[in-house]
């Protein structure tokens, strides 16, 4: 209903919802797919906050698929989370912190990973974010 009405507003977010959850059931390849159309429509509809939350989910998705492609995944992450403390959007920017921590404990970067993840928990702590916190102390126990 949303495409058909021509509206373009949220529409990234769809995009980017569709893809954590493809990226949650091991669909990488869709959830690719999904997170370049959000961070594509992000930049067409200049919905910034949209935009660095795809750039973040892109990177995750690429790391989590090819341990080669492990610069292309930081830099996606990085300029996620770049547009987000830009904007002040603490509780997309902490998420941004989670992942990338997570793409640098799969790539064996422990001391990276735990910088990281000390930067998320204590905003997620801050913030009163327990869902997300939990998700960050569970990355921290593999370390």
């Amino acid at each position: 209903m949303h495409m058909d009405s021509g509206l373009r507003f949220w529409f990234p977010l769809i995009r980017l919802g569709l893809s954590l959850v493809k990226f949650d059931l091991g669909n990488l390849n869709e959830a690719k797919v999904h997170a370049e159309q959000a961070a594509e429509l992000a930049e067409t509809t200049k919905e910034k906050h949209f935009e660095g939350m795809s750039w973040i989910q892109l990177g995750r998705t690429i790391g989590k698929m090819d341990k080669s492609q492990m610069d292309q995944a930081e830099g996606l992450i990085q300029k996620g989370i770049t547009i987000l403390d830009e904007l002040g959007v603490k509780p997309w920017f902490s998420m941004g912190h989670l992942f990338l921590a997570e793409l640098y404990t799969d790539a064996g970067q422990r001391l990276e990973a735990l910088e990281s993840l000390k930067k998320a928990e204590s905003m997620f702590r801050e913030m009163g974010m327990d869902y997300w916190l939990a998700k960050t102390r569970k990355v921290l126990a593999e370390l």
